[in-house]
């Protein structure tokens, strides 16, 4: 792990507010509304660069949410993931030029923002999530972390983050797939519940029931369906309402491919990436870190577990899923 670049200060001096400006007068408060206490630029900046985001995944919807995030002022952003660049990352990753294949996604990443912005600080996290390791990273970066940003791609591994989140009761946005999807006007940001066209995010909804036993399950009898609405979960999610077409695996190719056989895009991960972004920037600015709604029970279970094998000496903990 590794932590560069400048020191994010209370006090905004007018060099380092002046690229970021442009944000700060979008969401200032104007004087004229009297439903809310005014709130100036600058102040806006300071809330911005005193936060911290952790994106985890810096692929092809993390990497333009990370970019999107720095170009907002946010002051500390942590970057994890452990892949490299592949030349297939070319049509849909930022980070993924000519120069670049082969090199670690985190580092290139990592060197981009602190062009984009030198006073902004960079951790970088050499690993990837997993059902073994996620409870114990989320707890290395509590308590300085306000927000993670979900760029997974790996139902397991996304539900496993989600789970860890959730247990540490740390405010997190969570991002559907993006592969197979053509028209980037039909993503949309709301609860984790109301997702109802993405395999991606029903395979995690169904795990953080069935598996972690985080939420409470609905009604099986198809007349109690009918009229149940689920309880909002309180965590933010991005998807689309784009129905997938199924494509046939094409087996014949022995091309490295990155992006499976349904295919993605730029302007679609890049439109997950920035609707992500702003969701985080305004729960940021409004100061509305909204932390997920879990039964109680259930984070008591799992924290017990911990305990008890961290005790033990931790080995187990590298080789035993948290839950």
């Amino acid at each position: 792990d590794s932590g560069t670049g400048g020191s994010s200060s209370d006090d905004l001096s007018e060099e380092d507010s002046l690229p970021f400006l442009g944000v700060g007068r979008l969401y200032q408060t104007p004087k004229s509304d009297p439903s809310s206490t005014t709130t100036t630029p600058n102040e806006i900046l300071k809330r911005l660069a005193k936060s911290t985001v952790a994106i985890v995944g810096i692929g092809g919807v993390g990497s333009w949410a990370a970019e999107a995030l720095c170009r907002s002022g946010v002051g500390n952003l942590i970057l994890i993931d452990l892949d490299d660049i592949c030349v297939s990352n070319t049509n849909r990753q930022v980070h993924a030029l000519s120069t670049t294949v082969g090199r670690m996604k985190t580092e290139e990443m990592g060197r981009r923002l602190r062009d984009i912005n030198p006073n902004c600080n960079v951790t970088i996290v050499h690993d990837f999530i997993s059902v073994t390791n996620a409870y114990t990273l989320l707890q290395t970066l509590t308590p300085e972390l306000d927000i993670i940003l979900d760029a997974i791609d790996g139902a397991t591994e996304k539900a496993a983050l989600l789970a860890a989140a959730c247990v540490h009761s740390l405010p997190i946005l969570t991002c559907g797939g993006a592969a197979g999807r053509t028209d980037p006007t039909q993503i949309v940001c709301d609860d984790l519940t109301r997702c109802a066209d993405c395999r991606l995010l029903f395979s995690c909804k169904k795990m953080l029931r069935d598996e972690y036993k985080l939420f409470t399950k609905g009604p099986s009898e198809a007349r109690e369906i009918r009229k149940f609405k689920a309880r909002k979960w309180r965590i933010a999610a991005v998807f689309s309402t784009e129905v997938v077409k199924k494509v046939e695996e094409d087996g014949g190719s022995s091309l490295r491919r990155c992006d499976g056989a349904l295919g993605t895009a730029c302007f679609v991960t890049g439109t997950y990436g920035f609707v992500a972004a702003g969701k985080v920037v305004e729960m940021i600015v409004q100061e509305q870190l909204v932390k997920p709604r879990v039964l109680q029970s259930s984070v008591d279970r799992i924290k017990r577990l911990q305990e008890e094998r961290q005790a033990e000496g931790g080995d187990a903990e590298e080789t035993v899923p948290f839950f």
